[in-house]
């Protein structure tokens, strides 16, 4: 195994620099708010007053340690939104803590490290794809729910899972703040907007600036409206890091930190591999998903030491870097010291910011994890693969992420259960420039990665210049089957090879292009 960027240095090119410090300047502006709203969502006031701190600490701890270590060349990490919920719970836990969260995040780091020793990363192959779609949509409305209280001003609400929390907002509703609410309202629209016009704009940005000035030119004119921002809520912030101190380490109940270790190095590497997976679609790249977990062990280690969060590769900021024009993982480091950098000198500046901004950030990026187009495609696709969906989701918006993943594997388990005994024939005959790629049985989630290596063969293959994959004789073919092998078959239509699938029926080809 060997870092991504010892790999492509050698093609590295001088003209290739101003790309990869542009593209890391562009992140680093849109990790900046992101980092702040997911550390303040993320830990309780309760708890500590320095989750804006911790936030932007674990950003620019995974964009440097990944730059250097990583095996994804575009992947930029740091604290996400599927943690938040999850992490909030740990934090009030009176058997957790904040130094019991910091000794499961450094442990859940020698988890991954051991993960990628043992070459641990092909676990990504064997999740469902209505399972994955189920808790990032379980996640996206969990996260949304979390955003009412500062979205629309209300200032005591209590609970963390939804129902307590949802029934917390409702005997609450009394302190609405209308022009909290008009502000957040604004900033929302305002990212929706402008990331459907382009999405190389830097909407997270404009929005903080133009909701900050709109709240200051109101309390300049009409007075002071209760509107909350980081400065009237949290005081003064002073930027630093903060070193894990053990003076406590009596207290804590090292029992308790077990499954919380054990859940965020889970969690973490999934979401990880399938950020480098999102990315290796968008470029066309192939990541190394053992050294990424590697990467990922070491950053944790490193946040949690320093005073962050638990981190992983974020597919919002990986998009964001692809999408300004990256060219290697160098720009993941230029983004971590623009980061640095605004971290120490614009501490004065970020405590006028409203915090319905941050809220209407997070909205924003919960929207597009929700997906809903997708979850009705996969609805529509049969009802074992949305039985799948909705126990996953349902237990993650119901319960916690712990729970939606376990539900998720346990109901993929039983729904397969008659697919065990059925054996997969693949078989491959290669000529005339061709090959022919033969399926025959069921397939399903866990045997479609032994189709794909028949498919895969072909980069050894010079002379190969089309590919046909033969499905005639398959008998059923579930969401996750569908959903790579036509990710597979638009990869290959990037490149100069031509993909061609044939045997299926007219239903089962429209079923498979509409997961794609």
């Amino acid at each position: 195994m060997k870092p991504d960027i010892f790999i492509f240095y050698k093609d590295y090119k001088k003209q290739y620099i101003l790309n990869d410090i542009m593209a890391g300047l562009m992140v680093a502006i849109v990790a900046l708010p992101l980092s702040i709203a997911l550390g303040l969502q993320t830990v309780p006031e309760s708890v500590s007053t320095k989750g804006m701190q911790m936030g932007i600490n674990t950003s620019i701890m995974a964009g440097i340690i990944l730059a250097f270590l990583g095996g994804s060349r575009f992947q930029v990490g740091g604290s996400t939104t599927s943690f938040v919920v999850i992490i909030y719970g740990y934090l009030l836990n009176p058997n957790i803590g904040l130094l019991g969260l910091q000794i499961a995040t450094l442990m859940a780091g020698v988890l991954m490290l051991i993960m990628g020793i043992t070459k641990s990363g092909k676990i990504i192959k064997y999740i469902s794809h209505p399972m994955v779609t189920g808790f990032t949509t379980g996640i996206g409305l969990t996260l949304i729910t979390g955003q009412i209280r500062d979205f629309f001003g209300l200032i005591h609400t209590s609970g963390s899972e939804f129902i307590p929390k949802v029934t917390s907002y409702a005997q609450n509703i009394h302190e609405f703040n209308y022009v909290t609410f008009l502000i957040g309202l604004f900033g929302l629209i305002l990212i929706l907007v402008l990331n459907k016009i382009n999405r190389k704009i830097p909407s997270i940005i404009i929005a903080v600036i133009a909701c900050t000035a709109i709240n200051l030119i109101i309390v300049k004119t009409a007075g002071d409206q209760g509107v909350q921002t980081i400065g009237s809520k949290y005081g003064d912030i002073k930027a630093g890091f903060y070193l894990i101190s053990f003076e406590e380490y009596e207290n804590v109940k090292f029992a308790s930190l077990i499954v919380p270790a054990i859940i965020i190095a889970i969690l973490g590497s999934i979401e990880s591999l399938l950020s480098a997976k999102v990315a290796d679609g968008m470029t066309g790249t192939k990541h190394n998903p053992n050294q990424e977990l590697l990467a990922q062990g070491v950053i944790n280690i490193a946040a949690s030491c320093f005073g962050g969060l638990p981190a992983t590769g974020a597919i919002a900021r990986t998009s964001a870097n692809i999408n300004a024009g990256a060219k290697s993982s160098i720009s993941g480091f230029v983004h971590s010291i623009f980061l640095l950098i605004m971290y120490f000198t614009l501490m004065d500046v970020i405590k006028y910011i409203p915090l319905t901004v941050f809220a209407a950030i997070l909205i924003s990026v919960s929207i597009r994890m929700c997906n809903f187009p997708l979850v009705f495609k996969i609805l529509k696709y049969s009802y074992k693969e949305a039985i799948v969906l909705l126990i996953t989701c349902g237990l993650t918006v119901f319960k916690n992420l712990i729970w939606g993943v376990v539900g998720g594997m346990v109901a993929v388990t039983l729904i397969n259960i008659p697919n065990y005994k059925r054996k997969l024939n693949v078989t491959q005959e290669v000529g005339d420039n061709r090959m022919l790629v033969k399926a025959s049985g069921i397939l399903y989630v866990f045997n479609i990665e032994k189709v794909i290596q028949y498919i895969s063969s072909t980069s050894m293959m010079s002379d190969v210049n089309k590919i046909t994959l033969d499905l005639s004789e398959v008998k059923e073919m579930d969401a996750t089957a569908s959903e790579r092998i036509a990710k597979c078959k638009k990869e290959y239509s990037r490149g100069s090879i031509e993909f061609e699938i044939q045997g299926l029926n007219e239903s089962a080809y429209k079923k498979m292009n509409m997961l794609a």
